[in-house]
């Protein structure tokens, strides 16, 4: 089986590729372990992340995707360091600003909820039965949450475990060329007020490239 591992930035895969030998490759931000296995840096944000990848699988093919990174969690019953599998994600950023109050994209009938690769506005993926990861669902926004009130607003329309910045974004260009994509997210930080100085980046890395060395 051919996989790529799709992951956000050099930081959140620089442990994995220092420590199992991945090289650089002459296509940007690609490298390779072996024949079977790869890893592409997609970029921050859902922009980058639906461009570069969009374009990576128009010249190359795979048999699988393994999207990863670190995020934010809504729900200290998850804890940095911890690491899950997203199967229920969506664009929360994607709406309507009415009067000061969000409306959502698939709420305001400009976008249906039940077109093909959403069910009821969300993107949603098997649970892998390899995984023995705790099976969450998340949400991927442009403007991180970093304050209590928007935390609040997020919870009360979507009621999500997690936030990413790009996981919507990969597992949406997955299902539209029809390649097998699994999300996998290890917690960094609490969602809400915003303190860089309590964030476990180092944990959360360190965690993830534990969990990814498995398919390698």
């Amino acid at each position: 089986m051919k996989q790529l591992l799709v992951i956000p930035t050099r930081t959140e895969a620089a442990k994995l590729i220092e420590n199992y030998g991945f090289k650089s490759l002459a296509v940007p931000q690609l490298f390779e372990l072996s024949s079977s296995c790869f890893l592409f840096i997609c970029g921050v944000g859902t922009l980058p992340a639906v461009y570069n990848l969009s374009l990576h699988l128009t010249n190359y093919q795979y048999d699988r995707i393994i999207h990863a990174g670190v995020a934010g969690s809504f729900f200290h019953n998850l804890q940095p360091g911890d690491v899950v599998q997203v199967t229920r994600d969506t664009f929360a950023d994607y709406g309507v600003d009415q009067d000061g109050t969000f409306r959502w994209i698939f709420h305001e009938g400009l976008w249906d909820p039940q077109e093909s690769p959403f069910r009821d506005g969300w993107l949603e993926v098997p649970p892998d039965p390899q995984l023995n990861l705790q099976q969450v669902s998340a949400v991927t926004v442009d403007l991180v949450t970093g304050s209590d009130i928007r935390k609040d607003q997020i919870i009360n329309r979507f009621n999500p475990h997690i936030e990413t910045m790009e996981g919507a974004a990969v597992l949406y260009v997955c299902a539209r060329i029809e390649v097998p994509a699994i999300q996998i997210r290890a917690i960094s930080n609490q969602a809400g007020k915003r303190d860089r100085l309590s964030w476990k980046m180092d944990e959360a890395i360190d965690a993830l490239t534990r969990e990814l060395s498995h398919y390698l």
